[in-house]
């Protein structure tokens, strides 16, 4: 049976071993292919980011790929940084052979999130701010799973995970952007909500209502 666990930016640090290396795995996999960094001055792969893996030729950017997609210091800084700059929760599931899910939530106004999470689509700012008002919400920034621990069934204890943020961070909003269709599935199965419309983005936006509890 899978347990899991929240944890403050502090506490999972010592998981990073684990944490890190699921992350580089998970996000190089379907259906984000972030395998390496762009090497090209005008960034013609998507996202900044390459398929291929380090050392192939790209013929888009007609140059060979040198550092992977998301470099372990880089990322370990990165979830230090933001641990620094506000309130941020960890979910770690497990199971007999390992830790499976890792997810990530951090409390912000909808005009943060949409200057640090959509810096290139600027419109979701406003779109954001229209939709949600001013007042914090619950943005949950990753979520990713293991398949070399487990294959399938990650998203099993989705519910909990998003009531468990809310009730440590506060607040009664919890909002996510997506592009698998598993993470748009389980809002519809746990929550009975789907992606919202006239979203300007490609990604798929989803919003949690809970009644508000305390953190």
């Amino acid at each position: 049976m899978n347990k899991y666990a929240f944890y403050s930016g502090e506490q999972v640090r010592p998981l990073y071993g684990l944490l890190v290396p699921a992350y580089q795995r998970a996000f190089a996999g379907w259906p984000w292919r972030e395998v390496s960094k762009c090497v090209d001055v005008k960034q013609r792969c998507v996202g900044g980011m390459s398929r291929l893996a380090v050392g192939r030729y790209c013929q888009t950017c007609e140059a060979c790929t040198v550092r992977p997609a998301y470099e372990s210091e880089d990322l370990r800084d990165r979830f230090d940084r933001l641990a620094t700059l506000r309130p941020v929760n960890w979910f770690v599931e497990g199971n007999g052979q390992g830790l499976n899910l890792f997810a990530m939530a951090w409390r912000a106004t909808p005009a943060r999130i949409g200057e640090e999470k959509y810096s290139d689509v600027p419109e979701m700012k406003y779109w954001l701010e229209d939709s949600l008002g001013d007042e914090p919400i619950v943005w949950l920034d990753e979520v990713f799973a293991d398949k070399q621990v487990q294959a399938t069934g990650n998203l099993r204890n989705f519910k909990p995970l998003c009531e468990g943020f809310l009730r440590r961070l506060g607040g009664s909003t919890l909002a996510y952007r997506t592009i698998t269709p598993q993470m748009v599935a389980a809002a519809r199965s746990n929550f009975g909500v789907t992606p919202a419309n006239g979203v300007p983005d490609y990604r798929s936006f989803i919003k949690v209502d809970q009644p508000e509890v305390s953190a």
